[in-house]
């Protein structure tokens, strides 16, 4: 499987184009990555260490904090707590890394539409505000329908 991504202002003009292709036997065109759907071995902790340039990590073990722009209220921002944050927080792709992770979980659309901003932290230990991960998609989801 081959894949094409754009980025920056040229990102209208490809989804134009894909929605105009011509119809290619065998292949299958999307305009955006797609979400994560089986959140299984995410929810048992046996998924797969993700490696990023030496940056090492689960997202199984990987949290988020909803956070509020008070300039604009209808602004989504999240806190990402890593279990190993200090171990990674001196890398300069961990924004990157953390940034794929997050794309690959909800989806290449909604990481650019829905996000306005991330922060990261270290996890400090069990919270009721903090959420697994894996469940930022259906956060979107809901905050969105509210």
């Amino acid at each position: 499987m081959s894949s094409l991504t754009v980025t920056g202002s040229i990102q209208s003009t490809m989804k134009s184009s894909i929605r105009h292709a011509p119809f290619v036997e065998r292949w299958k065109i999307t305009a955006f990555y797609q979400p994560e759907t089986n959140l299984t071995k995410y929810e048992n902790g046996t998924d797969k260490p993700l490696e990023y340039y030496g940056i090492t990590l689960l997202i199984s073990e990987m949290y988020f904090i909803p956070l509020e722009n008070l300039n604009k209220p209808t602004d989504l921002g999240i806190k990402v707590l890593l279990k190993n944050y200090i171990v990674h927080k001196d890398n300069p792709r961990l924004r990157e890394a953390v940034y794929v992770y997050i794309e690959h979980l909800i989806g290449e659309k909604a990481f650019a539409n829905d996000i306005a901003f991330i922060e990261i932290g270290q996890f400090e230990g069990d919270d009721e505000s903090q959420i697994e991960l894996y469940n930022l998609k259906s956060y979107i989801e809901i905050e969105m329908t509210n």
